[in-house]
């Protein structure tokens, strides 16, 4: 059965090649440096949180002495404001809150030492960071919680997303087509010239000699069919000086035949086998003359 799909070239085949390998090595490189750049995003937001941590206990300490819960308030207003933080709270040693980002849990008691109950459930909840706070003396006065907020690392991170894949899609199609075109240019040349020389050996012209054009594989096999149709002009040489010399000597069989047929005083059993040699003779005359036509087709010099 014909197959009549259409035949994809060498050099598109090439390019659909190349641009699976680059695909395959940005995506590699590109998921490798997603998580990294994930994985330090999220430190740098524990560490952030430790650093505000560490300050805000110093502070509300002094602060939490002094009772004034509005210094506390003005302090937990600027946390809030912070859109690397979610929420933070203050526990005293009771298990009260007296500092929340969120002024509707102030006052609400929690089990210590937990921050469960403490914060509520977020967007995009991060890390949480607890530090006690204690006194000059290291008198325990409560604990500092506070709740990351990984909505802008996440924003970050897919907007980083869609840079990749474009990049990938923007690579694929330049691998593409840069493979194409040098692909043309390497091959196309000498694929041409080999099917022009497979034309002229179709139509019996082995004189054709296909041009070297470099020296490489693509040259190798220029020179390996210039070879091959050396060989098949020799073959059909010999054939055509075969043919003929058989011609001359059946003409010659003929000829001599029926010289010797017409010549009387032959018995019977001598006459039927001259005439069966002359039937022979002209059978094998016949052959030679189509094999003679035949290879009179090719040419098989310039």
């Amino acid at each position: 059965m014909k197959n009549t799909g259409r035949r994809i070239s060498i050099a598109t085949k090439i390019s659909i090649y190349f641009g699976l390998l680059i695909s395959f090595l940005i995506i590699t490189v590109g998921c490798s440096t997603y998580i990294r750049i994930q994985q330090i995003m999220e430190l740098q937001i524990k560490e952030k949180g430790e650093a505000v941590a560490s300050a805000v206990t110093a502070l509300a300490a002094e602060r939490l002495q002094a009772g004034d819960p509005q210094l506390l308030n003005k302090l937990f207003s600027d946390l809030k404001a912070n859109e690397d933080i979610g929420e933070a709270a203050i526990v005293n040693s009771g298990g009260k809150i007296v500092a929340h980002t969120n002024t509707l849990l102030i006052g609400r008691t929690v089990s210590g030492g937990s921050p469960e109950g403490i914060f509520q459930k977020s967007v995009s909840p991060g890390p949480v960071i607890s530090a006690p706070v204690r006194t000059a003396e290291g008198s325990l006065l409560g604990y500092f919680y506070i709740q990351m907020d990984q909505e802008r690392t996440k924003k970050y991170m897919r907007n980083l997303a869609l840079t990749m894949v474009f990049v990938l899609l923007a690579a694929l199609y330049a691998g593409i087509m840069l493979a194409h075109i040098i692909s043309k240019r390497v091959l196309r040349l000498p694929i041409n010239d080999l099917m022009e020389a497979t034309r002229h050996i179709a139509t019996g012209n082995f004189a054709y000699k296909v041009p070297v054009r470099k020296q490489d594989e693509l040259g190798n096999l220029a020179q390996a069919f210039n070879t091959m149709t050396v060989y098949l002009t020799n073959l059909f040489r010999t054939v055509q000086l075969s043919t003929m010399e058989m011609a001359k000597n059946s003409q010659l069989i003929l000829s001599r035949t029926e010289s010797y047929c017409s010549t009387a005083g032959k018995d019977q059993k001598e006459m039927a086998d001259l005439a069966e040699i002359n039937n022979a003779a002209r059978r094998l005359a016949r052959v030679v003359d189509r094999l003679n036509s035949l290879s009179l087709q090719f040419k098989i010099t310039n």
